[in-house]
């Protein structure tokens, strides 16, 4: 029998995230900007691929970084893990999602995924996760880390801390790097899988989570992750996670919050 919970929890961390808890239904598009798993708790969820219009009913779904969806869960409720696109191998991606969408593996583990909501929730050990104990938990196997390049690790953390300032731009980043901005942008593609505008917008929506469940004005939070105005922050979340900020934060009302080892939450900063 699965413990008691008001809303859910949510574990986050640098390069992994788990979230157990209220859907909010809207049927907008999202699109997330990492590798995303979405898992039914109890019977199947509706998901949505692209523009076609194109829905299926599953146990499970998986996607690529940035590819529009829309979901639906009949529960209300739902089970999301996040994977960051830099921390993993091109191959590694390829194969988490054929796993997830493949009729005979996909079931078994949607039902391995719900028996570790369970465990994490019962073992009150959600707090200072790693990589390989979040891996090992919800996948049964751990996930090698993408090879980088040095300066784009450095670039990467820089992000990360300094996810704030609305002013960090690429050429900033080339200069610190010692490279030009084009062959900067380049490096960065190459070893990320994204562009560096589009992960910089990614990396500041994501921060948007530390402060689902926060105390702080969305006005504030908005100033704290650099958002220009409310309306940016509001449009930037909204075609996310396909709800409004204010929404998100009235469902994650109870949620429980953990943080990975090394990760940081609310107003202080992601540590390298």
């Amino acid at each position: 029998m699965r413990p008691h919970r008001t809303t859910g929890q949510m574990a986050i961390g640098r390069d992994r995230f788990f979230y157990s808890g209220l859907l909010g239904n809207s049927g907008k598009p999202r699109r997330m900007g990492g590798v995303t798993i979405y898992v039914a708790p109890e019977g199947e969820l509706d998901i949505g691929f692209g523009k076609s219009g194109r829905t299926e009913r599953r146990q499970i779904a998986a996607l690529a970084p940035y590819e529009t969806h829309r979901l639906i869960s009949p529960c209300g409720r739902i089970l999301n893990l996040g994977f960051e696109p830099e921390s993993l191998r091109p191959e590694d991606q390829a194969r988490l999602i054929a796993r997830c969408n493949d009729a005979e593996r996909g079931p078994q583990l949607a039902q391995r995924i719900r028996d570790a909501e369970a465990q994490l929730s019962a073992s009150g050990k959600e707090a200072g996760f790693t990589n390989t104990a979040f891996d090992l938990l919800f996948l049964g196997e751990t996930l090698a880390e993408r090879p980088k390049d040095r300066r784009i690790k450095e670039a990467l953390a820089t992000i990360c801390i300094e996810i704030e300032d609305n002013a960090l731009s690429a050429d900033d980043l080339a200069a610190k790097a010692g490279l030009s901005t084009s062959r900067f942008l380049h490096l960065f593609k190459e070893n990320t899988g994204i562009a560096f505008r589009s992960l910089r917008m990614w990396k500041r929506a994501r921060r948007f989570l530390d402060h689902a469940n926060g105390s702080e004005s969305l006005t504030e939070v908005a100033l704290e992750l650099g958002y220009p105005d409310s309306s940016h922050f509001s449009h930037s979340i909204r075609r996310t996670y396909g709800l409004k900020p204010r929404s998100i934060r009235l469902g994650s009302r109870n949620l429980k919050v953990f943080a990975g080892a090394g990760y940081t939450l609310g107003p202080d900063r992601v540590m390298p």
